[in-house]
């Protein structure tokens, strides 16, 4: 904020006048001091109206020059002289030498305070500083509005119509520049913010060269690449223009943000879904046709496959809704104890699974259940809490069949408990005499009985097959031929082997 000599002349109750250097001088005044020094440079920056009365001058030395011309190298905007007091009127050394270095000169008369002066300097810079704060508030509404019936690209034409400069939103998600011809701002922007270090970026940087400033400030997206507002100006930004460039960051802010959190909403009714399907809650609702908020859960057959992941919660549940988001479909997950159940398209196989879960920790793993109408999708939950259990140490993703029956741990013990009383009867005679009976009887059930296929595969005639497999038959005291025993015999031989 400042004010023009033209106007300090046109205060009547200071009854200035000017005397010396230039009548139309544009610098701004920007302060005022009152000072007797006859050196005052090392405690001015430039712009000051530096009032004096020459108290420590002679009215003809030439050291009044040397005063002039220091602080016109210093800065100084105005040069105010109050006569009456040690000089009568303006030394002539003084009004020469503010001739020769284009220092304005106004004379201060004898009954008017120096505090006069530089009480109404002080005003009305202040006036000025309240008026510019009035309109960056003025100009801070017209922004709002316009954010909220042209999103980003009216944001940024707002901002640069209010402060007449260019002005550019660079990222990953968005492009947007005001003025027109101002395209070139976005590469210059680009460079800068290229040139940052993401660890230490700070909220503003800013790159000046002679007539001209370009400055950055960050806009935080969640879960987005670095996204910049930068306004170029013609010097360092003003306080109103740093305000209004704030307003804006929070406005592109918002609306960048609206679709994270309205997907963020979806998830969180998502969830609550599917919580009430896997529970069979909505069964009823689901007799015809999915209700709306969960066709985007089946693929066109109505059908599902449901997925049980291990693993921590909270950062599977993170990275399965990032691989969706990438995919363009909606999150169906609900957290669990040990990780989270998730509602998958029939159509999505194991292979689809791998992938979605490819990011997260090895340790991480899961069970997949088999294609199901939506209207199973409890049975589906039990599938795969079934394959997951069934998981060994490195299995990523096991899809749900019928063997996992041995997943379950009764019949496991169960099976185990029947193999110490037959297989380990098998194992002990092998072990005694050197013989296979426990790998021909294997080969027999899983041949089904067949002679010729079993006899092939352990690459023995079918007659020691036939000789091994009564063997079998007289130490364990049952009869082959029957169905039932084959099938009991096959499982545990399953679970020994899997024990093993």
């Amino acid at each position: 904020m400042s004010v023009q000599m033209s106007w300090l002349l046109r205060q009547r109750h200071l009854r200035l006048s000017h005397r010396g250097g230039p009548e139309r001088s544009a610098a701004p005044i920007t302060f005022a001091q009152a000072t007797e020094l006859t050196d005052p440079s090392p405690w001015l920056s430039g712009g000051e109206l530096i009032l004096t009365t020459g108290l420590g001058f002679d009215s003809d030395g030439p050291s009044l020059d040397t005063y002039v011309r220091t602080l016109a190298t210093a800065g100084v905007a105005c040069l105010g002289f109050g006569i009456g007091l040690s000089h009568s009127t303006i030394p002539r050394n003084i009004l020469d030498a503010a001739d020769d270095v284009g220092l304005p000169v106004v004379e201060v008369p004898y009954d008017i305070p120096f505090a006069a002066v530089i009480r109404a300097i002080m005003k009305r810079i202040s006036e000025q500083e309240y008026e510019q704060v009035v309109r960056a508030a003025s100009v801070q509404n017209r922004i709002t509005r316009a954010a909220l019936h042209g999103g980003v690209d009216a944001i940024v034409r707002e901002l640069a119509l209010a402060t007449s400069t260019a002005v550019a939103l660079i990222g990953r998600r968005t492009e947007s520049f005001h003025p027109m011809d101002a395209s070139d701002l976005v590469e210059q922007a680009g460079e800068i913010a290229r040139s940052i270090r993401p660890s230490s970026a700070p909220a503003t940087v800013s790159v000046s060269e002679p007539g001209r400033t370009v400055s950055l400030h960050s806009v935080p997206i969640t879960g987005s690449a670095p996204t910049f507002l930068a306004i170029r100006t013609t010097g360092p930004m003003t306080g109103v223009e740093q305000i209004l460039l704030g307003h804006a960051v929070s406005l592109v802010t918002l609306e960048l943000e609206k679709p994270t959190r309205l997907r963020a909403e979806q998830s969180r009714l998502n969830s609550l879904a599917l919580g009430l399907l896997l529970d069979g809650h909505l069964l009823s609702a689901l007799d015809e046709h999915p209700p709306s908020y969960l066709a985007d859960a089946a693929d066109d057959d109505s059908a599902i496959r449901v997925a049980v992941v291990r693993g921590p919660s909270e950062r599977i549940v993170e990275a399965l809704d990032a691989q969706c988001r990438l995919r363009s479909r909606p999150t169906f997950a609900r957290v669990t104890d040990t990780g989270c159940d998730l509602l998958l398209r029939g159509s999505d196989d194991a292979a689809f699974v791998a992938r979605l879960v490819d990011s997260l920790p090895r340790s991480v793993c899961v069970g997949l259940s088999s294609r199901l109408p939506i209207t199973e999708s409890p049975a589906g939950l039990r599938q795969a809490t079934l394959a997951c259990a069934a998981a060994g140490p490195h299995d990523r993703t096991v899809e749900f069949s019928g063997s996992m029956l041995l997943a379950s741990e009764p019949v496991q013990e169960s099976l185990r408990a029947m193999a110490a009383m037959t297989i380990a009867v098998l194992a002990e005679y092998d072990r005694s005499h050197s013989a296979d009976l426990v790998g021909s009887l294997r080969a027999f059930l899983e041949a089904n009985g067949h002679w010729e296929t079993a006899a092939v595969r352990l690459s023995v005639h079918r007659h020691t097959l036939r000789n091994r497999i009564t063997r079998c038959e007289e130490l364990l005291a049952v009869d082959l031929t029957s169905a039932r025993v084959r099938a009991e015999l096959l499982l545990s031989l399953l679970a020994a082997s899997s024990k093993g």
